[in-house]
């Protein structure tokens, strides 16, 4: 007995010497029950006698709850129930054990953990995941966690490797608040373990709007006040997340966007985009998108996470077709049908919904040919087509405005785009049909106006489409208000469906204006030369048997 108790009092000096300022510490601070049990401040933990075992010295009861862990598609750790130190932080932080229960035999019944913050209840599902091994294993297989031996020394795993709460959370310092072991400003503590690529030049690392002006209680009475300063807090909450999966402030994905893209932190406002009449309509859907998914199977809908990646977004320009800042980062569809992890091209990222996914969205104009796959009308094989994936095959396009030519190259947003003169930008919201950033009436019979065409007229000059100087007959037709699309397919026509002789200059009849010839049964085009062709059609009761040109 003598020899315990001399080895008992040869630890606490030990630790008085290595810590002398620990109760102190305690003193006074949030975990300073002593008026719960009477005693000192460390009383209420610990104990000199009688304690649990394999503990250090733990005196209160622990919780016999069994805890709804967390889970997500992306998580590559194997978490389960509770275990070494975490079970001890959970003895008063789930609220099943009364504040008085000790294992000495204490008075049971009494009260519990305040409702709030500090009560983090059984379902640990929106908690940041624990008594998980980070190992060296973990981190080779998701490539974005740093592996242990390059944590800071402020960061502890258990002698068993196993990250607890202890590991962010020194129940004995609340120096940092919120007894973490080290300043989380700048998000110093998650990207000690998360080493995110595109993070570290992305706009949210850097950006000094106020995050405290977004209509978010968690931030507005947070620490600290700037975006940057937040980091991954600004979407993320590493306790008590509302949306489980991937901890995320909201329920609602769109939400833990909108909620600073409402022009109250970000300078534009997207959410009153998404209110207009063609819209990515991020409202509609809920639950479907997933971060693993595939985008040739994803069941149809869509969040502004399919279209950016909020840890490597950057505000700056690109040239066509190199994917833009905003959207790097950004899985999506190659020009040959495969999946990507980051895309390289802008139209990858529009491929994943518009190209081989089955549940893509259909034509709103019925063809003479029918294809909706965009990255079939695209595609640089294709007979004709406008040059998104690759420089147009037409060398001849006098109408084409300067500086533009017959090698520049476009970007899918250049023609669907918000049709806001200022503020924000990008396929959010239009006013327009199909998302487009200027009027494109496809109505029979529509007068011909420089704003009736406005989409067509930004890039080919109106003055030489009437001026007939690349079809003889355009004036003609639009005097006769035939729209462009009764002619143009927009995107293009696929080599798997056109042919040369038949499709080249973007045509494939709309034939709800345009009808077979009645005399040959026929409705074609014919290419015969640079300007020059014949059609077989009857359209506006007018019949080309054929009609050259």
């Amino acid at each position: 007995m003598k020899v315990r108790l001399t080895k008992l009092i040869f630890l606490l000096l030990v630790f008085a010497f290595v810590n002398p300022g620990a109760v102190a510490q305690i003193e006074g601070s949030p975990h300073d029950l002593s008026a719960v049990v009477g005693g000192s401040a460390c009383s209420f933990c610990h104990t000199p006698h009688g304690a649990l075992a394999g503990t250090p010295l733990w005196s209160h009861e622990l919780s016999s709850a069994v805890y709804k862990i967390y889970q997500s598609s992306s998580l590559q750790a194997n978490v389960g129930q509770p275990t070494g130190s975490s079970k001890l932080c959970l003895s008063c932080h789930d609220g099943t054990v009364a504040l008085t229960e000790s294992v000495r035999g204490g008075p049971s019944g009494g009260a519990y953990i305040t409702p709030g913050s500090a009560n983090i209840g059984t379902d640990l599902s929106d908690d940041h995941p624990i008594s998980f091994v980070y190992s060296t294993a973990l981190s080779t297989e998701d490539v974005q966690m740093r592996p242990p031996s390059a944590l800071p020394e402020q960061l502890k795993l258990d002698r068993l490797s196993e990250l607890q709460c202890t590991t962010c959370h020194d129940p004995h310092n609340n120096r940092y608040g919120n007894f973490l072991v080290m300043s989380n400003r700048l998000s110093q503590m998650c990207v000690a373990c998360h080493d995110l690529s595109g993070w570290r030049l992305s706009s949210h690392a850097s950006s000094s709007a106020l995050a405290s002006a977004a209509n978010d209680s968690y931030l507005q009475s947070n620490e600290y006040g700037t975006v940057m300063e937040n980091s991954c807090v600004s979407c993320h909450r590493p306790h008590s997340a509302g949306g489980h999966e991937r901890l995320l402030h909201f329920t609602r994905l769109e939400d833990n966007c909108l909620n600073c893209h409402d022009g109250s932190v970000a300078k534009t406002n997207l959410k009153s985009e998404m209110t207009k009449l063609s819209r990515h309509d991020v409202a509609r859907y809920e639950g479907l998108h997933d971060l693993k998914e595939s985008p040739s199977a994803a069941i149809r809908h869509v969040e502004c996470v399919d279209c950016h990646n909020p840890h490597a977004v950057q505000d700056t320009l690109s040239k066509a077709p190199v994917v833009p800042g905003p959207m790097r980062g950004v899985s999506g569809v190659t020009a040959s049908g495969s999946s990507i992890e980051s895309v390289q091209y802008e139209y990858e990222v529009c491929f994943k919904c518009h190209a081989d996914n089955p549940n893509r969205p259909q034509s709103a104009i019925t063809r003479q040919i029918t294809q909706t796959n965009t990255r079939l009308e695209f595609d640089p094989s294709a007979f004709s087509f406008h040059p998104v994936m690759a420089p147009g095959v037409n060398q001849n396009v006098p109408s084409l405005k300067s500086p533009m030519t017959a090698a520049t190259m476009i970007y899918c947003t250049d023609c669907h785009n918000s049709d806001s003169t200022s503020g924000a930008k990008g396929p959010h919201g239009s006013n327009y049909p199909n998302l487009l950033a200027y009027r494109y009436e496809t109505s029979d019979y529509t007068q011909e106006s420089s704003y009736s065409y406005q989409l067509c007229y930004r890039c080919h000059s109106r003055n030489s489409i009437l001026n007939n100087e690349s079809f003889t007959k355009h004036t003609e037709h639009l005097q006769k208000q035939i729209p462009c699309s009764a002619c143009h397919d927009a995107h293009g026509i696929s080599s798997v469906q056109g042919t040369r002789l038949n499709n080249t200059n973007l045509i494939n009849f709309d034939t709800t204006i345009v009808r077979p010839d009645p005399a040959t049964g026929r409705l074609e085009f014919e290419d015969t030369g640079i300007f020059h062709g014949r059609c077989y059609l009857e359209c506006h009761s007018k019949t080309h048997s054929p009609q050259e040109y």
